[in-house]
């Protein structure tokens, strides 16, 4: 059956969304969305696919609604986290000096821990457990809870859900999926053990894996194989020779460097022929 405007309505409410942050997402106007939610225009399967979307169906576990699944895992996130780290608030961890008043800082502690039960506070860690599955996880303290929080907004206004998110909403979330946290003294943040920005993996059979190999060398091809493990941005997904020299030149890369490249793509190839002859 097709989507009410009462259902629909109910939906964008459910979310706190305006009129107009809906009409964003619909890519329709403000006055086009009060005229379906009041009946007045019927709403068509792709715009009830997209609404769907954006405001989360409660009939799918992997969207952010309030009761829906991913909300009471929110709630369960905060009773564990608390037992953990009882001193945990939507602040982040409790530290020495951020009040001067001992009686106001203790209130406005007790405040910010209860605001974790909230649904915005809830909507934040949904968002936050969502992109920390998204992250990979690693054994060293790589990551800050508070860059983290900035990285876990802008993925959550990418995808439609929250775009902000607490500092200790995060840890939560952090606790929750058992991601390694070391905490910082007299500080409210967090290391955790996240890599947000993992280097690229080279494909096999591609120039940039072959490369990788050669890190050991002790000659030009092994300097320009331990900077390319090393850059984030080196295009792994490319065998050419044209790309990789012009890449390689906008990085102002000296004579023996481009010397090195040529040399490793002439390397390259004759392993790869060599593979395909015994083939």
């Amino acid at each position: 059956m097709a989507m009410t405007g009462d259902e629909l309505r109910a939906m964008r409410v459910r979310k706190r969304w305006t009129q107009s942050q809906l009409a964003t997402h619909l890519k329709v106007t403000p006055q086009y969305v009060g005229m379906m939610e009041r009946g007045e225009k019927d709403i068509q399967s792709h715009i009830e696919d997209a609404a769907r979307s954006a405001l989360g169906d409660p009939d799918h576990p992997n969207l952010y609604v309030p009761d829906g699944a991913l909300y009471r895992e929110a709630q369960q996130a905060v009773l564990a986290a608390l037992r953990q780290h009882p001193d945990l608030s939507l602040n982040g961890f409790r530290y020495n000096g951020f009040d001067k008043d001992p009686f106001e800082g203790a209130k406005s502690e007790h405040d910010s821990r209860a605001r974790l039960f909230s649904d915005d506070s809830l909507a934040q860690i949904a968002t936050a457990i969502r992109w920390i599955d998204s992250v990979k996880k690693i054994k060293t303290y790589k990551c800050g809870s508070y860059g983290a929080k900035h990285r876990a907004e802008r993925w959550g206004k990418e995808n439609g859900l929250a775009s902000y998110i607490a500092n200790g909403a995060l840890i939560v979330a952090a606790v929750h999926r058992k991601v390694g946290l070391r905490r910082e003294q007299n500080n409210p943040n967090a290391e955790l053990a996240l890599d947000p920005d993992p280097m690229p993996e080279p494909k096999s059979g591609t120039f940039a894996h072959w490369l990788h190999t050669q890190t050991k060398r002790n000659d030009p091809i092994g300097d320009l194989a331990r900077d390319a493990a090393q850059d984030r941005t080196f295009p792994v997904d490319t065998s050419s020779g044209p790309k990789l020299r012009s890449y390689i030149r906008s990085c102002r890369a000296c004579d023996e460097a481009i010397e090195a490249l040529e040399e490793a793509l002439s390397e390259w190839r004759a392993a790869k022929k060599q593979r395909v002859n015994r083939s």
